[in-house]
């Protein structure tokens, strides 16, 4: 009986904790930003690749908006990340792409920097 306390005290907590997509979405300008000279569309249409390259699931895109949810699952460090990933178009062949990670419950311990990793990945794909 006390493991399933303990199993539902976890749920709720995990379920607060998780930064919610509105939260994401309303964190724009608050991350990491790089400038890449590409198309927005071929941009747009490499991030989910640099979120399945890290570990990630796409969770929620808006094309027209310019934004990308991701999900990262439970680690030794982490009860789970969301990333929110925007891409600005700066012209004609230059984009902006932003990177805002927002650490579910964290065990306390230093969790896996998404931001360096989805750019680490981005940089491949998208830099000369």
């Amino acid at each position: 009986m006390a493991w399933l306390r303990i199993c539902g005290a976890l749920a709720i907590v995990m379920l607060t904790a998780c930064a919610s997509v509105d939260t994401l979405r309303s964190a724009q300008g608050s991350g990491q930003k790089r400038t890449y000279g590409v198309s927005y569309e071929r941009a747009w249409n490499l991030i989910p690749y640099a979120i399945s390259d890290t570990g990630g699931k796409v969770k929620d895109r808006n094309f027209q908006s310019g934004y990308v949810i991701a999900e990262y699952g439970i680690s030794l460090t982490s009860l789970g990340e969301r990333v929110a990933l925007f891409c600005e178009r700066k012209g004609a062949s230059e984009v902006e792409i932003e990177v805002v990670s927002k650490q579910g419950f964290s065990l306390g311990l230093s969790a896996t920097d998404w931001t360096a990793k989805i750019f680490a990945s981005l940089d491949r794909h998208l830099r000369p």
